[in-house]
């Protein structure tokens, strides 16, 4: 019998329903019973089973043996990248030239004792970290080693003679050469110092007696005509043994420096993995940059890009995952510098970037590093979809590998050459420290993930030994089950979303209403009245940020109507709490009515900041160096003001990241619908720590007067 051909049209009907059935479907689902993931439990398999802490490992010995913080090691470094991230297969891979500016190369770096027994100290070649980039060259023989103790103040320098020598220090760096070199003449320093400010609570000096700190020798610091000091780290062992025989008698050393200056650039290497949909993009971001080793800090966050890049092509061409729908972009670069210089270039590009997810200092051993894996929430007035789906990763993780030997072995996340350390992580409030600060003050949703602290933190112990391939394996599964939402969420799965938003976002502001009525009641009753208003503006932040992070799964395709019942069930239950909180003051006995404003208060109302478009990521620290000097007063109330809010914040507890430039982070919350009044309260909320209000009006007008912001109504 023969078959009479098929019509056209119906045999491309057929082909279309054929190739739609074997189309892989959306990875998201509704919440899952087993995992609490709007992922399928077979995707959430395939994203653990196809990624590998040891592979990630493997890039992690490649970029930890390059000096990233000179312009050889760093092209040699991006360069390296670009060819992996090629044949991990993502696509349209470029190497973009930032700015050309002055660049340091050192060729030679050598300290050597004379005598009474000839030895050397430390080298360059030996270890790049141990001469600070931006040295100067230099050669001298038998110039005098003199101990300036911490070297940061005049008592340091009393009856001591140091011009032409050789300062000895232990003490904050810009405030050594300052001292040592610029004031007293000193034609360079050597320095045991190793723990920055910020690092202080985990590690004190003396803690690892053998690791060298990393520095550089600014600029800003050196009078113009002046040349350029070197500056030699050596460990804390190393200095005390100068020490010891500066105390024996006079100790000469030999210095041969040598530098250059070359006028370059740094890049930015960028691809993408494409989307279906137009216009819209998920971006992902690590620092290249670093010192060597520079492991943790941040080889660790650069390999984990590749091997996300490399998982996901790997699953989409397999048809375990279909294409995704935003676009994946990722970006290695300088931290912050470069995310500056990206946004110079491309932050008016026509597109939507919904999310942003970086990766800085992913793999520090959580046991030999005295580390915690931590994921960041966005700021409070940045609210987003990406809170609640990184609480349900994290929470999900901890289920399941909370043990060395879990029940469900489809769910361990660890590494052939790992560990076996109990899962631990963390959500933490905003912090800032890391490139996702200027993506949320650029209004883009950004996540932080990372191992903090590390006690080679900025230092010759950030080693490829103390990167644990099972946690690197476990921050690429947190990465990749995050960013798999926010990338393929569309429709029905968008929807879905939605719901794990309500759920997640009622937990949360549960808490809001939790820390409102205890820091109420914990009131003297003369107070409660003026702290009132704070407690109610706790409240309404948190349902405000939840109401947000509803309504930015609208963006992702969740259909309006029930995503607008949701947002109207949190209008309700605010109106609730707020009644508890007033149900809480009168069984105290006393009024909430708020005192009538002062002067300060009225003026703070009255005044509704607005940032300036293109001025996004305009810094206050850049504002104050350039102030005039009639601005002096106001910089300095400001200045005070931050450093009490610091220390207060320390003194309640808070990580060191969390105030790290809290000007701008107050700064980000003008929006030209706040009045200052109301960025106190919004700060306070998120802080938990009063803001005086009259130091904020100065912020804002010195912000004003620098072009960076403007006035509202």
């Amino acid at each position: 019998m023969s078959l009479r051909p098929l019509p056209f049209a119906l045999l491309a009907l057929i082909t279309s329903v054929s190739a739609s059935a074997q189309a892989p479907a959306s990875p998201l689902g509704p919440i899952s019973p087993t995992t609490g993931l709007v992922l399928r439990d077979d995707v959430v398999r395939a994203l653990i089973q196809e990624s590998s802490g040891d592979r990630i490992h493997d890039g992690v010995q490649r970029l930890s043996l390059l000096a990233r913080d000179s312009v050889d090691g760093y092209s040699e470094a991006a360069a390296w990248t670009k060819a992996a991230a090629e044949a991990a297969g993502l696509q349209d891979v470029q190497i973009e030239a930032m700015k050309d500016g002055p660049q340091w190369r050192a060729t030679h770096g050598e300290l050597w004792v004379t005598g009474p027994h000839r030895y050397r100290v430390t080298s360059y070649a030996d270890l790049p970290m141990s001469l600070a980039s931006g040295s100067g060259s230099f050669e001298g023989k038998d110039l005098e080693l003199v101990d300036v103790g911490l070297g940061t103040q005049d008592a340091d320098y009393a009856g001591k003679d140091l011009k032409g020598k050789v300062a000895l220090s232990h003490g904050h760096l810009g405030a050594t050469l300052r001292n040592a070199v610029v004031k007293h003449g000193a034609v360079g320093v050597v320095s045991s110092y190793s723990t920055p400010p910020w690092n202080a609570p985990h590690r004190m000096e003396g803690d690892f007696p053998d690791q060298v700190g990393w520095a550089a020798v600014p600029r800003s610091l050196i009078p113009q005509g002046m040349r350029t000091p070197f500056l030699f780290m050596v460990s804390d062992r190393q200095g005390r043994e100068l020490r010891t025989q500066l105390r024996e008698g006079p100790v000469k050393v030999d210095v041969s420096v040598a530098t250059q200056e070359p006028t370059g650039h740094l890049s930015i290497v960028s691809g993408v993995i494409p989307g279906t949909r137009a216009g819209e993009e998920v971006v992902l971001t690590a620092h290249l940059d670093h010192y060597k080793p520079g492991s943790d800090d941040n080889a660790s966050g650069s390999a984990t890009l590749l091997e996300l890049v490399r998982t996901y092509t790997t699953l989409i061409r397999r048809g375990v995952l279909p294409p995704p729908v935003r676009t994946l972009r990722v970006l290695w670069l300088p931290e912050f510098e470069g995310t500056r210089e990206w946004f110079s270039h491309h932050g008016a590009d026509p597109v939507r970037r919904v999310a942003q997810f970086n990766f800085d200092m992913l793999g520090a051993s959580l046991t030999r590093a005295h580390s915690r894996f931590s994921v960041s929430y966005t700021p409070d007035w940045n609210g987003s979809f990406v809170n609640a789906v990184s609480e349900s990763t994290v929470a999900f993780m901890n289920r399941f590998n909370s043990v060395a030997y879990p029940t469900r072995k489809d769910f361990r996340i660890g590494s052939v050459t790992g560990s076996r350390d109990p899962m631990d992580a963390h959500m933490e409030r905003y912090s800032r420290g890391s490139d996702h600060q200027l993506f949320n003050d650029h209004g883009i949703p950004g996540v932080a993930f990372s191992t903090w602290p590390d006690d080679g933190y900025h230092t010759s112990g950030d080693r490829p030994e103390n990167v644990d391939p099972t946690q690197l394996h476990r921050a690429a599964f947190a990465s990749l089950a995050s960013v798999t939402v926010a990338a393929w969420a569309e429709g029905p799965g968008a929807l879905e979303l939605s719901r794990l938003v309500a759920v997640h976002g009622a937990r949360r502001v549960a808490e809001d209403e939790f820390r409102a009525r205890r820091d109420l009641a914990a009131m003297p009753a003369a107070q409660v009245p003026g702290f009132a208003r704070l407690a109610r503006a706790g409240v309404r932040a948190g349902y405000q940020r939840e109401r947000d992070a509803l309504r930015s799964c609208l963006a992702l395709g969740a259909p309006a109507e029930p995503v607008k019942a949701m947002v109207r069930t949190l209008e309700t239950a605010e109106s609730q709490a707020l009644k508890r909180l007033e149900a809480d003051g009168k069984a105290r006995g006393v009024s909430l009515k708020e005192p009538s404003p002062d002067e300060a208060e009225r003026r703070a109302r009255a005044f509704v900041p607005r940032r300036v478009k293109g001025q996004e990521l305009a810094s206050f620290d850049d504002l104050e160096r350039r102030a005039s000097p009639e601005s002096k007063a106001r910089v300095d109330a400001v200045n005070a003001a931050m450093n009490a809010a610091a220390s207060a914040l320390r003194e309640q507890g808070e990580s060191e990241l969390r105030f790290y430039q809290l000007a701008d982070a107050v700064a980000s919350y003008a929006d030209g619908k706040r009045s200052v009044a109301d960025i106190r309260d919004a700060a306070y909320a998120e802080y938990g720590y009063v803001f005086p209000v009259g130091a904020l009006v100065e912020l804002f007008t010195l912000l004003e007067q620098g072009g960076v912001m403007t006035r509202g109504r």
